[in-house]
This record gives structure tokens, C-alpha cells and sequence, in this order.
């Protein structure tokens, strides 16, 4: 890298040599930072968000020429933009603060939908203004997202204290560049999955507390649904949620009241009733009654609609077989996927073990 040789010709020869520079840069600005705090305790105290926005722009200017950025090039645009500082049309800098004394806060979207075109490596500068003096940290963007959680829309939790495999896209296994180039939907559902992944890891009971399309803006009883409606949203809960034939009452229908609400803000405080109430069904088998768990008879009424819906499935039990199903099945044949998930499931339960299930379905199909 020759001297005074401007970073947009370094670009164009060796973009490499040419990102090294820009984290240099943000290197040498860190510890002009933290230098100039040292040596004035209150010269960053109590300085609004959009105060350091303007002191950022400004250290900037007089760090470039010691690099082969040139001060014009540092440009300040903040208000709704992404991100707040511009280094030439490639390279730009997110400034964020907190008040306290912590290396964390509340980011912005992971829609990025204000995203300047053409950057390409932004660096995360966070002032920590709690601090005695305040401090300043840079790392690239990217490496001190640590989580997703949603105020008005999901948005990515700093933590400039991450190493580098604890970022969020390290942990969805999807390189950052490949993550904000996604449509917006597909970022949501992305993140979604993941989510709904870690929580079966981690045996939890849990739900990504966002909406990835519409749904009712009102929460609403599932009770007070017409039985034409309750009926469709059951059909999809036996073939979705494998817990419906879990041997444990207390696992079978958590997530299922968790997915009502969050896809279709349904409240439903008696799930049992409607899944399994009235204790057993008589059934036929081979010409002799017999007696067992009331959800077998539920599972057999419903069963040609479940063959209906799994041989012309919609876009949603597509989505929802992509996130709940994890195990193999054949996606040319979600009806047999699902009969053997059931057939294995009745297996393992000691109150559904001797129900021929599977023999059962297919005379009546």
C-alpha cells in the first residue's frame, strides 16, 4: 500500500488490502477515542445520541489522513439511514451509546430496509458513556450481534462483548453478508426457525413472539370459533405437533397454545376439552369392540381431511411441517410421513401402545 494512495484506487486492485485499511482505521479511531476520554473525563459525558453521531463524523475526519481515507470522505447522514457515518460509497460506521455502565443495548432492525446501497463493511463505534471515563469500542458489525427480540419490529441486541462465534449469525449458521441480502420475509422466517429450533434443544416451551405475516390485530377465545373453524385449526394440530400423542398430559398441548396465538391471536384457557375430552371411544377391530383413549376416535374421524390436507397441502402446513417436523420425511409423500410419525409416537406411549393406529387409518382411506 503505497503512502497517500487513496483507499477507492486501493479498492479497485486489492479489495482485501483495501477492507484492512478501513479496519485499521476504525482501530486507530478506538484508541483516539478512549485517548482523548483519559484525558477529559466530561468531554463525553451526558452527549445525546445524535451529539456523538456529530463527534464521531468529526474524530473521523481528523484520524483520516493518518490512513488512506481522505476527511471529504467521511460523511454523516444518520437520521433514518443505515448506517450513520459514510466512508466513501463502500465503508460505514453505526454509532451507538448507552447511558450505563455496559458494553450492551437495543440495536436497530434486522430488516435493514434504510441500508445505504453500495456499503458494503460497517464497523458498530459504541460509546459505554456510563463509564469513569466513558469508553469506546469498535468491532465490525456484524460480530457484536448477539440476539433478535422485537419492540415494534425485531431488532438485533449489541453486545460488544462477544467473541467472534457468538454472534446471532454464527449461531443460525448463516454468514452476516448472506443474512441482509435475504427479502424480508425470508430474514423473519429465518430467524424464526432458528428459534423455534433452539427451544426444542433446549426442551422449552417457547415461540418466536413475532408475526411473520398478518394475522388479527385483536386477541380472540378459540372457544368462541365456529365448529367449522375450530375443526379446521384441529385437523392441523394432530398433523403438525407430535405432542398431541405424548404419554406426558403436561407436554401435549403448550406449544400448540402457543402456536394458536402467535398465528392466529387465539387464546384457548381449556385446551383439553377440546382435544381430548370425554375420556375413551369404542372401536371395532377385526369384528370385536374395543376401548381406548378418546383421542384415537378423534384422530380416526379426522382422518380424511388429514389425507386431504397433507395430499393438497397449502402454503401454511407447508411452513409449519418445515418447522415443527423433525424428522425425515418424504415431501412427495406428506400423508405416509405422517401416518409413521404417528404409528411411532403411539408406540412410545403406554395408554396408546395397543392401538393398531396405522391398520386402523388405512381401512378407512
Amino acid at each position: 500500500m503505497k503512502d497517500n494512495e487513496h483507499i477507492i484506487t486501493i479498492r479497485r486492485r486489492d479489495k482485501n488490502l483495501a477492507n484492512k485499511a478501513f479496519d485499521d482505521f476504525m482501530r486507530l479511531s478506538e484508541r483516539e477515542f478512549n485517548n482523548r476520554s483519559i484525558n477529559n473525563p466530561n468531554l463525553y459525558k451526558g452527549i445525546s445520541p445524535s451529539q456523538l453521531e456529530e463527534v464521531s463524523r468529526d474524530l473521523l475526519k481528523d484520524i483520516a489522513p493518518q490512513t488512506p481515507f481522505r476527511p471529504d470522505d467521511i460523511v454523516l447522514i444518520s437520521g433514518h439511514s443505515f448506517p450513520d457515518i459514510m466512508a466513501t460509497d463502500y465503508y460505514g460506521v453505526k454509532v451507538k451509546s448507552t447511558k450505563d455502565d455496559k458494553w450492551y443495548s437495543l440495536g436497530s432492525s434486522i430488516v435493514e430496509s434504510t441500508r445505504n446501497a453500495t456499503v458494503e463493511n460497517i464497523y458498530m463505534l459504541f460509546g459505554k458513556l456510563g463509564g469513569n471515563p466513558p469508553e469506546f469500542r469498535c468491532k465490525p458489525y456484524f460480530q457484536c450481534l448477539s440476539e433478535i427480540s422485537v419492540t415494534h419490529s425485531p431488532r438485533y441486541h449489541i453486545d460488544m462483548e462477544l467473541s467472534d462465534r457468538e454472534n446471532i449469525f454464527s449461531k443460525m449458521n448463516t454468514p452476516y453478508d448472506t443474512f441482509r441480502l435475504l427479502e424480508e420475509k425470508d430474514k423473519i422466517s429465518r430467524v424464526r426457525n432458528y428459534y423455534i429450533t433452539k427451544a426444542k434443544e433446549e426442551g422449552k416451551n417457547e415461540f418466536p413472539w413475532w408475526l411473520e405475516e398478518a394475522t388479527s390485530i385483536n386477541l380472540a377465545f378459540y372457544n368462541d370459533l365456529s365448529i367449522q373453524k375450530r375443526n379446521e385449526l384441529m385437523i392441523r394440530c394432530y398433523i403438525i405437533f407430535y405432542s398431541m400423542y405424548d404419554s406426558d398430559p403436561q407436554l401435549r398441548y403448550k406449544t400448540i397454545a402457543l402456536w394458536l396465538c402467535n398465528h392466529y391471536s387465539l387464546l384457548c384457557p381449556n385446551m383439553r376439552d377440546f382435544f381430548s375430552a370425554g375420556g375413551t371411544c369404542s372401536i371395532n377391530v377385526d369384528g370385536k369392540l374395543h376401548t381406548f383413549p378418546h383421542i384415537v376416535g378423534e384422530v380416526l374421524d379426522k382422518t380424511t381431511d388429514i389425507k386431504n390436507l397433507l395430499d393438497n397441502p397449502d402454503s401454511d402446513i407447508i411452513k409449519d411441517i418445515e418447522c415443527f417436523w423433525d424428522f425425515t420425511y418424504d415431501r412427495n409423500d406428506l400423508f405416509r410421513s405422517w401416518l409413521l410419525m404417528l404409528e411411532k409416537h403411539f408406540s412410545n406411549n403406554k395408554t396408546l401402545k395397543d392401538v393398531p393406529i396405522r391398520k386402523l387409518i388405512e381401512e378407512r382411506i
